[in-house]
């Protein structure tokens, strides 16, 4: 398929769209997620709110920030392009005006992997790991969920995240799970772990099981801030800089200082880190193998370029921070 989508991509961009679409919701189905991810999904395809109604259940409806939004009583009365789906559930997507060029082929293949997802969900716990650290279940939802795990009544329970080809290295329910930026896999733990360094992973806050939604918000965030030189990292051992996380994703652009340090080479990055974490211009000397001049004239051009001296102790602050703000303006989860 991949290789598929690279031959037309030059030939026909709407086709290979298309293709891209059906690789996608391939990928959902093959994964194991819930239906919230599979809507999620679509509504982050096409830009709109995705929904699902079933009979003898409330609507569902994702917007395209992975949000939900209010159920509706009847969402075949507001004319948006839908699909009925062989489980006897209904799905749409709520565009006004035209329909975009792939609209038709998400609502198919929406309506395929609910259809499926259905089927092969109906007595397995991966719908209720999804449920549990949904901000937008409902607290009743999460509370079913969380008996159905045998979580419910827990005190310490924390959300670890994985990219989502990273195998479950820890015991615990899982399941692989739609996020703003990309797909995730979600381990629950109620006990200490220790993780090889070996895969990248983002601890999650620890705390009682009604709070699951703020652990694997917190996950999330670990995740995107580890690197190939500490890949696992520890949300409570952010402190105030998971707010400043969460204040830069509420933001939206980029920061300034984080714009400013994207332009500088990769040379110029190694040499600011050594200096800001060695302290000293001989210890960043040494750990970067360079004369202390060479580094000092590096670190005199590096100040000029970022309009601040990272070698003061406000100017070091900054540049840490400037550092998780970068990291966090990567695309995907890192």
């Amino acid at each position: 398929m991949q290789e598929l989508v690279g031959r037309l991509t030059a030939l026909d961009p709407e086709a290979s769209d298309t293709l891209k679409v059906v690789s996608y919701f391939d990928t959902l189905v093959a994964g194991g997620v819930g239906i919230e991810t599979l809507l999620r999904g679509a509504a982050v395809l096409t830009g709109t709110t995705a929904g699902r109604a079933a009979e003898g259940r409330a609507a569902i409806r994702i917007t395209p920030d992975g949000e939900r939004a209010e159920p509706i009583a009847d969402a075949a009365a507001a004319g948006w392009p839908s699909r009925e789906t062989s489980d006897g559930s209904h799905v749409w997507i709520e565009r006004e005006g035209a329909a975009h060029a792939n609209d038709a082929m998400v609502l198919e293949r929406l309506a395929l992997a609910v259809a499926i997802t259905s089927a092969r969900r109906a007595n397995t716990a991966d719908a209720a790991v999804e449920v549990v650290v949904s901000a937008s279940a409902t607290p009743a939802e999460r509370a079913v969920a969380a008996a159905r795990l045998r979580f419910d009544g827990r005190e310490a329970v924390r959300a670890i995240a994985f990219h989502p080809d990273a195998a479950a290295i820890t015991p615990g329910p899982n399941a692989i799970v739609a996020t703003s930026r990309g797909l995730a896999r979600v381990v629950l733990v109620d006990h200490a772990v220790e993780l090889p360094t070996s895969v990248a992973a983002g601890i999650g806050v620890g705390g009682p099981t009604e709070r699951l939604p703020e652990s694997w918000a917190s996950a999330l965030v670990a995740l995107r801030l580890s690197t190939d030189r500490q890949p696992v990292v520890d949300a409570a051992e952010l402190g105030a800089v998971l707010l400043v996380a969460e204040g830069a994703d509420r933001r939206g652009a980029p920061h300034p200082d984080a714009t400013a340090l994207a332009k500088l080479d990769a040379r110029s990055r190694e040499v600011l880190e050594a200096v800001a974490d060695a302290g000293s211009m001989r210890a960043a000397a040494s750990m970067l193998g360079m004369h202390h001049s060479s580094v000092q004239a590096r670190a005199d051009a590096i100040t000029a370029q970022l309009g601040y001296d990272p070698r003061t102790p406000t100017g070091r602050t900054r540049y840490v921070l400037a550092r998780t703000l970068a990291a966090l303006a990567r695309p995907g989860l890192g």
